[in-house]
């Protein structure tokens, strides 16, 4: 396992917990996140306190994570939602690049589908 992708699994533990303190201790100052629509406008969040923020309503139980993998400063982690009553499932991955042993940016990408897939 790379430092990037313990980083990552350490980020991921704190999120599962709810922990926002420990969450944002795992961001760079200069942190960029940019969510799908469905998390609010598609638009970019820049700066530490401003991605605390947009985090603290998603913290805790959610998705079912996947095995997260590095390339380098690169960390991928897939996860998936439990089907909604009628079939479909949100899933996706996110995205992130480590610099200096912090999150300097997570990219979420997701889609629907109408049945269950492996993560």
């Amino acid at each position: 396992m790379t430092d990037a992708q313990d980083l990552i699994e350490r980020f991921n533990a704190a999120w599962a917990v709810g922990d926002l303190a420990a969450v944002a201790e795992f961001l760079a100052d200069d942190v960029t996140y940019s969510p799908d629509p469905w998390d609010g406008p598609a638009r970019a969040i820049h700066g530490r306190t401003a991605v605390t923020e947009a985090f603290a309503d998603h913290l805790g139980p959610g998705p079912v994570l996947g095995p997260a993998w590095a390339a380098g400063d690169r960390v991928v982690c897939e996860w998936r939602w439990e089907p909604a009553e009628d079939g479909s499932v949100l899933h996706g991955l996110d995205l992130y690049r480590v610099h200096n042993g912090r999150i300097a940016a997570k990219d979420v990408y997701g889609k629907i589908t109408t049945g269950p897939e492996e993560v």
